[in-house]
């Protein structure tokens, strides 16, 4: 590189690093000449699901999105000829799915540039958290280049003396961690691709808290604290509980008007005893701020059978003698953590439990959108 292409490197680097901060941006913006060039940007997903394709061109949506699978079928075949992939997908359970979404970028345009590559962004994070949501996979993207390379054969490895060190070798893995979901090409086709289409034409008004629930679904989807998962879950209900309570009509939700609550709030303390204050003052928190329980019943009201979600999200099962509200009121006061094995284990079904509520509440948001969207304030 000479001197007059390195601080060209440099002032078209910076064009982009003056309006964001974002390492994501000005990684893509780095590559923005070759991007542009190829009228492509290029992401790869990786997780614990393997896509068994039968299409090795690909899938193309039509609308700017392809999609194809990079896993590794490495049975019969010598394991030096791909010892990375190999190792990955037998080792370490990750596999990898390419893709690319079209963008139309001005390499010389930083702000005329930046907007597009942000929505390129964010369609990259909506198919990654869809596909998880789907499917219940641990799965995060990366950024990557999209080049058309040759392949040639690697040589044998050469000869070395025999040495002998101490390592640490890995004991275990969790048994979720060796487990892998697989799905092929017809779920990518009719259940992936439409359900995003269906997202991203979603209005306005409500389609960024649907794809905000997803990414706290998708978050908690991936290996990690149990607890945290658990609260990413839960997060994803509370979420959309409180942004519908808060925006549909009072007299959907049976939401209570400020002279309504004021007036109710007086009534109460008409009666206060020196034996019921404690009561009183509790009913008047609720009247005054009510509590994500009541937020989310009178949303889940809306879109699916309140009382037996109720059930699922509100009263305490047969093992633990917890609900799921319970358990997430422990984590976040502190009575349940990290070090509490026995009894994480023991609310281990619970998890289970709260991702497959949580991922039936998108789907149900995002089934009853329109619904949702004429009734918004």
């Amino acid at each position: 590189m000479t001197d007059d292409s390195l601080i060209k490197f440099v002032r078209h680097t910076m064009s982009m690093m003056h309006l964001t901060e974002v390492e994501l941006v000005n990684t893509y913006w780095q590559q923005a000449h070759e991007i542009a060039k190829m009228g492509k940007l290029a992401f790869i997903i990786r997780g614990n699901a393997a896509w068994e394709s039968e299409r090795p061109e690909g899938v193309d949506d039509g609308k700017g999105l392809w999609l194809k699978s990079n896993r590794y079928e490495p049975v019969g075949k010598p394991i030096a000829e791909e010892p990375v992939r190999t190792y990955l997908q037998w080792y370490m359970n990750i596999y990898e799915i390419w893709g690319t979404i079209n963008i139309n970028i001005n390499p010389n345009d930083a702000s005329a540039s930046k907007p597009l590559i942000e929505q390129a962004l964010e369609k990259a994070t909506c198919i990654t958290n869809i596909m998880s949501l789907l499917n219940g996979a641990s799965l995060c993207w990366y950024p990557a280049r999209y080049e058309y390379i040759r392949h040639e054969p690697m040589p044998p490895p050469p000869h070395h003396a025999v040495t002998e060190s101490w390592v640490c070798l890995p004991l275990a893995r969790s048994q979720e961690e060796l487990t892998y979901t697989v799905f092929r090409d017809e779920h990518i086709l009719n259940e992936l691709l439409p359900l995003e289409n269906k997202v991203e034409a979603l209005p306005s008004t409500i389609q960024t808290v649907i794809k905000t629930a997803i990414d706290w679904h998708a978050h908690g989807n991936r290996y990690a604290s149990g607890l945290n998962r658990f609260v990413n879950y839960w997060e994803s209900i509370e979420l959309l509980g409180h942004f519908f309570y808060t925006k549909l009509p009072a007299s959907v939700v049976q939401r209570k008007a400020k002279k309504e609550q004021k007036n109710m709030i007086i009534n109460l303390l008409k009666d206060v005893t020196r034996d019921n204050c404690r009561g009183v003052v509790e009913k008047c928190n609720e009247i005054r701020e009510p509590t994500a329980r009541t937020k989310i019943l009178a949303f889940l009201d809306i879109i699916t059978d309140r009382d037996q979600m109720e059930a699922l999200l509100f009263e305490p099962d047969d093992k633990t003698g917890k609900s799921l509200y319970r358990i997430r009121n422990d984590i976040a006061h502190g009575k349940l953590s990290e070090h509490h094995f026995e009894m994480i284990e023991s609310f281990n079904h619970r998890l289970f439990d709260a991702q497959e509520i949580s991922r039936q509440i998108i789907l149900l948001s995002i089934e009853n959108a329109e619904k949702l969207t004429l009734q918004l304030k």
